[in-house]
């Protein structure tokens, strides 16, 4: 959604600017979560490879990985 937002202090501006720009994320992104943490909502939760869970494909692919190692380095 774009929106303007008048009246932001300079000095403010720049320093979002600067932060934003320090953590690879755009304007928009860090006004959201600035706005999103002041009204209190849940924020994005980070994924973590502890929460995937394992994937059973039966005996025929038991030994893939080891297979796929043998081809690649062989």
């Amino acid at each position: 959604m774009d929106t303007t937002i008048r009246n932001i202090d300079p000095l403010v501006y720049k320093k979002l600017k600067t932060r934003a720009a320090q953590e690879g994320i755009s304007i928009g992104e860090a006004v959201t979560k600035a706005i999103s943490e002041w009204l209190g909502l849940p924020g994005k939760k980070k994924r973590s490879i502890i929460d995937i869970k394992p994937e059973n494909f039966g005996n025929k692919y038991r030994n893939l990985s080891e297979e796929i190692d043998e081809v690649l380095y062989k």
